[in-house]
Formats: C-alpha cells, structure tokens, sequence
C-alpha cells in the first residue's frame, strides 16, 4: 500500500516538475521578447526626444519669419507644417505650464501692443515658444525615463520568477529522488 502511495507520489511530482519546466521556458520567452521590446523602446524614446530636442531651433526659424513676413515659398511651407504638427505648446502635456505660459505670452504681447512696441512680438513669441519647445523635450525626455525604469523593473521581477520557479523545480527534483530511493529500496527488499 505504502508503495503505492509512494509511487503515486512520484509521478504527482512529476507531472508538477514538468508544469514548472514550461512555466519556465514560457518566462523565458517572456523575457527575451521584454528584452527585445526594451531594445525598440529604447531606440524610439531617444528618437522622439531628439525630435523634441531639433524642434527647439525650428520655433526659432519660424517666429523670425515674423519680423519681415514669410517671403519665401519655402518659409511660407514651414510655417504651415510647423504650425500643424509642432507649432511651440501643441506637445505640452502639463496643462498648467501650458496655460501659465500662454498667459505670460498674451500679456506681454498686449502690453507691447499698447506701447506701439510691436516690433518685438516675434522675439516675445521666439523666447516663449523656446520655453514650451524646451519644456515638451523635457517631459519627452522624462516619459522615456519613466517607460525605461518600467521596462527595468518588469525584467527583474521576470528574472526573480524565473529564479523562484527554478528553485522549486530543484525543491521536486530532491523530493523525488528521495522518492525513487524509497522505492528502489521497497523493491529490492520485497
């Protein structure tokens, strides 16, 4: 009876050893494509900050237009494409610097409109765009972080699982040696 027991044992622990080994190999997996995925990340964060980032000096183009007008076929075809997708302000996450600045802008410009100063407009629209430029390339910048230190933990949360599984797979494989012994021995002696 009591072998039987044992041998149902065995193969319990078996059957378990066997579910650890998969779970294993599907962790496995898991973290070569969260390596794979931090790879990509990686590659696009540092693109979209440095999009961020060349922006800076396009606010600058573009708002220096302003002191002649767009002459140029080629400045009016930047100011258009800049003030569609990456016109100063448009990428600011954080609504309260977005609002104080715009405010900021708007008070200055009235104030220099009052004084008949009109002419320095388009520097008051330069350094307020190189603010919010410069902001925007800073939460990029701080999101990429964020998405890195998220990646980072996940990897070492699946490598502590990993170890973990691996460790009670060991636990099983003692066990059931242990068993086997037990057997082997019952069986000689019957």
């Amino acid at each position: 009876m009591e072998m039987a027991h044992q041998a149902h044992q065995f193969a319990m622990l078996g059957r378990k050893q066997l579910a650890i080994q998969e779970g294993i190999a599907l962790l496995q997996s898991a973290q070569m494509d969260l390596a794979s995925a931090r790879a990509s990340a990686s590659a696009w964060g540092i693109v979209g900050v440095m999009a961020n980032v060349t922006l800076i000096p396009l606010n600058v183009i573009v708002n220096s237009f302003e002191l002649k007008g767009a002459s140029s076929l080629y400045q009016v075809v930047v100011h258009e494409l800049y003030g569609k997708f990456a016109k100063s302000g448009t990428r600011l996450e954080d609504g309260h610097v977005k609002t104080m600045l715009s405010l900021l802008k708007q008070g200055i410009v009235a104030e220099l409109k009052r004084k008949a100063m009109t002419d320095y407009i388009p520097g008051v629209n330069i350094l307020v765009g190189l603010a919010e430029d410069s902001y925007a390339a800073w939460q990029a910048a701080a999101l990429v972080e964020s998405g890195n230190r998220e990646i980072a933990a996940l990897a070492v949360d699946l490598d502590r699982k990993i170890r973990a599984a691996s460790q009670q797979l060991i636990q099983l494989g003692i066990k059931r040696a242990e068993i086997l012994d037990r057997l082997q021995i019952a069986a000689r002696t019957a």
